[in-house]
């Protein structure tokens, strides 16, 4: 901060009333001021003599001669040497006498030097400050009472992401997201600590208004880059989150821990020390390691031994009769390699050689309830073909368990659907081949090149060394299930019937013969016999492989066993879906006129889409009916006769799903009419007939 003194003029002369005009300006012009003070003969300053007022008396009557007193003027007033610039540049005159502490005259100045100075020192303070304001590491920026920005600093080019020139003189909104600088020049409030995020940086905002002669004009921001702080932030929160789970770990194990220094004070140590040693445990820290050694808690200080060998320690200790203890001293190092800590492991044998000990018995006895559920596996039916009560299936059951016991050729026939892979798996389950393979092939579903490969194998190197297996090899004491049989091409039949007659096969090449020692199981949807009679089938391999025919009957030729079907697989889609479904009487009761073209596997996928497409608890009549009867291309959108039955008693039967049919779709018996090609009466007569029937249904129940 400048004074007055730094400013002014020195004088080492005063004008006196003897000295003239001439002497007067004499002086100013060696000391190159514009006036002089004019004491009186004690030394009392009585006013200044001016140039101005030289040239306001006028030149015309100027005379060097003439006496300076009569030029004096009054109008000033002196100023102290200590006096600051700002407060003396408003002052009306042009020129002031300068005085020292001791009311001395020690200069002059002038009006225009004190604004000339004090302009220069505010250019200076002006350009300190810009370089404090650029040089901060804070972003800073101050808008008017408009918004509009009035200064940024280079810090502030990175949040706003623009330079010094493109912000000022634009409107906060148009460089940088709403900080809350508007609010504050609002309100009035300042706001501090505000967070605000721009791309993957984060700040901490204070805003404060700039408030002069009581009116708000305009408000700062300084907005601090806190991505690193809070970098840091997480990093100790996920240190300190890492120590608690290192604490949690090391309170939880079940080994004994103890951590010492290099001396063998005790800095740390778990539950399990105490459990281990019978000691209480939170009392061991601080305490020597020796000191347990001395009162024969441990029979060694491996803390010696440790440092002795200066690497890890494991010894075996009988501390006690019913403890056997694994000591391990493990050294931890500093820089300069030497140990600063130990942690001792201890870990008790004696329960480990319990647990072997436990672990052999349950050896033992997982050996023996294995064998067990193995025999039981062998003799559970857990197939849902065998949840049937009808004769007809407990004849095909009785035949099944018979059969298995032997290695004869067993052909199952029965329509698609009808589970004869279940039958055949479980055929092998039960016979004396069960813990070997059971290999499974669709003849009907390759071309008959591959089907060969399949089934006799291929040389893949010509030198023979290399080569793919067949089923037959693959099943080696085992099984193989051929299914649809009757579509194995006459080219490949001879070189099966060789497998079943000689126990032999030919690789691919011809060349060679491979022993066979496996049971075929095949099936078909049509009898051999028909398949002989029509060409398709060599009459040889027939009687060959037809050794025990067993016929699968269709769904609906055994209708007791439609309900407990119908119930398992209730069950089983329950189970699987986390579900309680349960179907209505009446929707049963559909179960049981409908004629099961796809078997049981139609059945299965029926009842899945039922269990998890119903909305209700309850799965009604309507439900079902609208998935046997309306579903697309159902097959009893076209008339299907499954076997031979009276003609009558078929038509009755189609002109009841017919009419039940068309009332169901059409609600009216005049469309239901139109839709049959009848006449109303008709339909009117044949809904009364079923009516009647129906009733008498429920009566006899």
């Amino acid at each position: 901060m400048q004074r007055v003194g730094q400013v002014m003029s020195r004088l080492s002369v005063c004008l006196y009333s003897f000295h003239t005009i001439g002497d007067a300006l004499t002086l100013m012009k060696e000391k190159k001021v514009t006036g002089l003070p004019l004491l009186n003969d004690q030394g009392h300053l009585l006013g200044m003599v001016t140039k101005e007022q030289i040239f306001e008396k006028g030149l015309e009557r100027f005379s060097a001669e003439t006496k300076a007193i009569d030029y004096l003027t009054t109008r000033f007033f002196p100023l102290k040497e200590d006096a600051l610039l700002e407060d003396v540049t408003d002052l009306p005159f042009d020129i002031y006498p300068v005085l020292n502490n001791l009311e001395e005259i020690i200069g002059v100045v002038t009006k225009n030097s004190l604004i000339q100075a004090y302009l220069q020192q505010a250019q200076l303070r002006r350009q300190e400050l810009e370089a404090v304001f650029d040089s901060a590491h804070n972003a800073i920026i101050a808008i008017n009472k408009q918004g509009i920005i009035t200064s940024l600093n280079p810090a502030a080019e990175r949040p706003t992401r623009s330079t010094k020139e493109e912000a000022v003189g634009r409107f906060l909104n148009d460089v940088i997201i709403p900080t809350g600088l508007l609010d504050v020049v609002r309100s009035g409030i300042p706001e501090f600590g505000a967070k605000f995020q721009v791309g993957r940086r984060l700040y901490i905002s204070n805003r404060t208004p700039i408030i002069r002669d009581g009116e708000v004009v305009g408000a700062v921001g300084v907005f601090q880059d806190v991505s690193e702080i809070e970098k840091v932030l997480q990093e100790l929160r996920s240190v300190k989150q890492l120590n608690e789970e290192l604490q949690t770990i090391i309170a939880s194990s079940y080994d004994g821990l103890i951590i010492c220094d290099g001396q063998g004070e005790i800095l740390r140590c778990n539950p399990a020390v105490g459990r281990i040693l019978e000691v209480a445990w939170a009392d061991l820290v601080g305490r020597s390691f020796k000191e347990l050694v001395e009162k024969e808690v441990f029979e060694n200080n491996i803390i010696h031994l440790v440092r002795k060998k200066d690497g890890v320690v494991s010894l075996l200790e009988r501390t006690f009769d019913k403890h056997t203890l694994v000591i391990t001293g493990n050294p931890v190092y500093d820089e300069e390699g030497d140990i600063i800590k130990i942690v001792i492991n201890i870990r008790d044998m004696s329960e480990l050689l319990f647990l072997r000990e436990a672990l052999e018995e349950s050896k033992q006895l997982s050996e023996k309830y294995q064998s067990q559920i193995a025999q039981m596996r062998n003799n559970q039916e857990t197939s849902p073909e065998w949840r049937s009560c009808s004769v007809i299936m407990d004849n095909v059951k009785d035949l099944a368990t018979r059969v298995s016991q032997v290695d004869s050729p067993v052909v199952l026939v029965g329509e698609q659907g009808v589970g004869k892979e279940d039958i055949a798996r479980l055929i092998h389950s039960k016979s004396k081949r069960a813990q070997a393979p059971f290999y499974k092939l669709n003849c009907g579903s390759l071309p008959n090149h591959l089907l060969e490969i399949e089934l006799f194998g291929q040389e893949i190197s010509s030198d023979g060394t290399k080569r793919k297996a067949g089923v037959f090899e693959l099943a080696e004491k085992g099984c193989v299930y051929l299914e649809d049989v009757g579509k194995i091409p006459l080219s490949l039949q001879g070189r099966l019937l060789r497998v079943l007659q000689n126990k032999t096969q030919q690789v691919s090449d011809g060349k060679k013969s491979i022993p066979i020692d496996v049971r075929i199981i095949a099936s078909s949807t049509t009898p051999l016999k028909d398949l002989v009679e029509n060409g398709l089938f060599r009459l040889d391999l027939f009687f060959s492989l037809n050794v025990v025919p067993i016929t699968i009957p269709a769904l609906r030729e055994r209708k007791e066993d439609l309900i407990p079907l119908v119930l398992y697989y209730l069950e089983q889609n329950n189970k699987r879906h986390g579900l309680e479904k349960v179907f209505s009487p009446k929707a049963v009761r559909l179960f049981l006129s409908y004629p099961w073209l796809g078997n049981i596997r139609e059945m299965a996928n029926i009842i899945e889409r039922l269990v998890v497409t119903s909305n209700q608890k309850l799965i009604s009549e309507r439900e079902v009916d609208h998935v046997l009867y309306q579903k697309e291309n159902s097959a009893l959108r076209s008339v299907t006769v499954a076997g031979v039955i009276p003609l009558k008693e078929a038509i009755d039967d189609l002109e009841q799903q017919l009419v039940r049919l068309a009332m169901k779709q059409y609600r009216t018996t005049v469309k239901a009419a139109e839709a049959l090609g009848v006449n109303q009466s008709t339909v009117v007569r044949k809904l009364k007939k079923l009516k009647e029937m129906q009733g008498n249904e429920t009566e006899s129940r």
